[in-house]
């Protein structure tokens, strides 16, 4: 089967900014690379309820101080892997990010010093991938080790989801004994 090809957007920054431009829509996780060894890939078989885009709104503004700005948000699902069962973890997206269009690299490290507001920067770009800006968010937004609340993790023990959270770690001649005297 042929890999599919997605049209990528592209963007002038600070046009977009200047303008209060605002682009809306729904992207594929497919269409973000470098998101996909985050992801948990479902098995072709495996039904589930939630769709695989993200919606989302990327807005250019100018702020209060008259600099330009993009406010991006993201809304959808992601289907994560929980780091304590191992299976999969649905992982609400929902994340709303203002960058501050600086541009020089010189602008950029003044911008990150000056820690008022604490505005992410990001270069200007005549030509800049929404998407990849949107992957980028993404992974900056991911938890590092995402989990299950406490409690809903069913135990898995070299691999095999175990019943009973109890019997982990035990000796299995003590699990035997328990069993002689029932």
């Amino acid at each position: 089967m042929p890999a599919v090809m997605f049209e990528r957007q592209f963007i002038d920054s600070l046009d977009f900014a200047n303008n209060n431009r605002e682009l809306h829509g729904e992207i594929a996780m497919a269409q973000m690379p470098r998101l996909q060894d985050k992801l948990v890939v479902l098995d072709a078989g495996f039904k589930h309820d939630h769709k695989e885009d993200i919606s989302y709104i990327l807005r250019g503004f100018r702020d209060r101080n008259d600099q330009p700005m993009l406010e991006v948000k993201l809304n959808g699902l992601c289907q994560l892997q929980c780091q304590r069962c191992l299976q999969s973890l649905i992982y609400p997206l929902k994340l709303v990010s203002q960058l501050l269009l600086v541009k020089d690299l010189d602008e950029l490290s003044a911008e990150e010093s000056v820690e008022e507001d604490e505005l992410d920067s990001i270069l200007a770009d005549s030509h800049l991938d929404i998407f990849s800006l949107f992957e980028e968010e993404i992974l900056l937004n991911l938890p590092f080790a995402p989990r299950h609340p406490v409690g809903v993790c069913r135990p898995v023990k070299e691999e095999y989801v175990v019943e009973k959270a109890d019997r982990i770690g035990k000796n299995p001649f003590a699990i035997l004994s328990e069993l002689k005297y029932k």
